[in-house]
């Protein structure tokens, strides 16, 4: 991929960090977001990342919508979808507008299925799959504090099998790669996001309910014993569709954990204000996969619930004149 014209979607850290480095590698970037004071602040200035890596970045261009790109004739070789999960359905049915003849778009998101929305409204030979295994806190507007890059990320077709996305897969892991976001492609990639899936569901709903971060939440005794509750809960169900799990994985998810040390998932940031979390894609449906399947996962239903309920109240608060 050759000069490939490319814009993120989404200002959020996952956003960010894809942005920073992939200009930092050469490349003019796009970002696309509908909070304007951010891309006032990121158009301006840049985004700058600190912490596990330190360093400014320029951006070429932004957008408030993906139909504002549209309108202005952009058109992108890879559109990277770094949103939280529940605007997929909200951005889908736009995408087609901005991809460039044999473009792709990649959805690097916390949570399994997140795809589906794109997927059908760009077609298996477009949607790509991808996971990433760095994280971050927003300090202000396009100013990041990456906490860590544990390993490589992985992208592949979000279908797979198709022929057409593998070969765009490929290509979009030599770009991370390239830009020392590295990044391996696979042809079945979901197992990879169920294994980020799990370890998001295991940890995340309870530092939100509990406003713990990380290394808090695996000090507790008794967050901790829920932790492996839901863990054996979610190894069980991914079992039931074909993706085992041994005690390495059980161990090594623990080990990770831990070595996250003192960092805030997004979860808790998006309760603590007042946003809608990504539970939908994370605990409630890997509860519907265990129900569907005959697994048990009282744990991870009840869990689910209580972080539904945060969301569902704080939707009613917003609804209100």
């Amino acid at each position: 991929m050759e000069n490939p014209k490319i814009a993120v979607v989404g200002a959020g850290p996952v956003g960010c960090i894809m942005t920073a480095y992939l200009s930092r590698g050469g490349h003019e970037m796009v970002v696309i977001d509908v909070v304007k004071p951010y891309l006032e602040k990121i158009k301006v200035d840049g985004i700058r990342l600190e912490g596990f890596t330190s360093f400014d970045a320029k951006v070429a261009r932004t957008f408030d919508s993906i139909e504002s790109a549209a309108k202005a004739g952009a058109k992108f070789d890879v559109v990277f979808i770094c949103v939280k999960a529940p605007v997929n359905r909200l951005i889908a049915g736009a995408l087609p507008s901005i991809l460039a003849d044999g473009g792709a778009v990649a959805v690097f998101q916390n949570g399994i299925d997140t795809e589906a929305p794109i997927l059908a409204a760009c077609g298996p030979s477009v949607t790509l799959r991808g996971v990433v295994n760095y994280a971050g806190n927003a300090v202000g507007p396009g100013h990041i504090h990456m906490t860590f890059f544990n390993g490589s990320n992985y992208v592949g077709a979000a279908l797979r099998g198709d022929a057409a996305a593998d070969a765009k897969a490929k290509d979009v892991a030599a770009l991370m790669s390239a830009a020392e976001l590295t990044t391996e492609f696979s042809d079945d990639v979901q197992r990879f996001v169920w294994t980020k899936g799990i370890r998001n569901a295991a940890l995340m709903p309870i530092s939100a309910l509990t406003g713990k971060d990380i290394a808090d939440v695996m000090e507790s005794p008794t967050s901790f014993r829920i932790l492996e509750l839901m863990l054996k809960e979610q190894l069980a169900v991914a079992a039931s569709i074909g993706y085992a799990f041994d005690q390495k994985f059980y161990d090594d998810t623990l080990a990770y954990y831990r070595k996250a040390g003192h960092h805030m998932p997004s979860m808790c940031d998006d309760v603590q204000n007042h946003r809608q979390t990504e539970i939908g894609y994370l605990n409630h449906r890997i509860a519907e996969v265990g129900e569907q399947n005959g697994v048990p996962v009282p744990y991870n239903r009840a869990v689910a619930n209580l972080v539904i309920c945060i969301d569902e109240v704080a939707a009613a608060r917003k609804s209100k004149p």
